[in-house]
């Protein structure tokens, strides 16, 4: 079985229609622009969020938008469509085929409905509030215990980090079996949720568009979430922070080497 309603049914058309524009654009490396001093732009960005706007605009019309390819004024709406046209845009350009597209549904301040759609193998990650969630066929239920010297961490680093994420996260590094470093956030979800690692450190340049989705998707299959500082999620800002794990008690042992 999969999971099934309407939100979910226009976001998976949506993101498949986005990922077949950016698959026939994907030809082992692309020209890109830097919006800023981390972040690339390519065709495919821009034509995800023509498709992505054009059909979403239809299916949610009266509702706001926020988008990574567009200007978004804080604080955010408490109810409102989230877009990341194309997440792991670097490793697009670079051939590297870890990219999807990230559509989620805040309702009321909070992530109720997440999509995210891997191109490469057409594959979704699909949650809802209540009702789990989904990768493929397979409803996901995350093991729960455990030490931190048997975790594998992940991370993802930018130029946004400070000194003292980088002792952090050396420090927690330390401490676990082995870690990795991804330059896409919907890439990090899917290997948590399948269990591959375990714990997920983005502590700097993540945004709402890159956690909503993925967030929810972990918290409805048993994981835990709480920002750099400690403190549960908020979703009124663009710009986010997060320490991300399948056991909440995983999560909380990642503070104790917090310079």
């Amino acid at each position: 079985m999969t999971l099934r309603s309407d939100i979910l049914d226009v976001f998976q058309s949506a993101s498949r229609q986005a990922g077949s524009e950016i698959l026939k654009l994907f030809n082992g490396t692309s020209e890109y622009d830097l919006k800023d001093p981390m972040q690339v732009l390519t065709e495919a960005d821009l034509r995800s969020h023509e498709i992505l706007e054009e059909i979403l605009s239809k299916e949610f019309a009266g509702f706001s938008f926020v988008m990574e390819e567009q200007e978004n004024q804080e604080p955010l709406p408490k109810t409102c469509v989230v877009c990341d046209e194309l997440d792991g845009t670097a490793l697009f350009s670079r051939g590297m085929k870890e990219f999807s597209v990230i559509l989620s549904f805040l309702k009321e301040g909070s992530p109720y409905a997440g999509c995210i759609y891997y191109p490469c193998s057409d594959l979704f990650l699909l949650s809802e509030k209540g009702k789990g969630t989904f990768i493929g066929e397979n409803r996901i239920r995350l093991s729960q215990g455990g030490s931190l010297d048997r975790c594998i961490l992940s991370l993802e680093i930018n130029n946004t980090f400070q000194d003292e994420d980088y002792r952090w996260i050396s420090a927690v590094s330390k401490k676990t079996l082995a870690t990795r470093a991804l330059a896409a956030t919907g890439a990090g979800f899917l290997e948590l949720l399948e269990g591959k690692t375990d714990l997920f450190m983005n502590l700097s340049g993540a945004k709402v568009w890159d956690f909503a989705a993925g967030v929810l998707a972990l918290e409805e299959a048993g994981g835990f979430a709480l920002d750099k500082n400690g403190n549960p999620l908020a979703w009124d800002k663009v710009r986010m922070s997060a320490i991300l794990g399948r056991d909440s008690d995983l999560v909380k042992e990642v503070y104790r080497y917090k310079p």
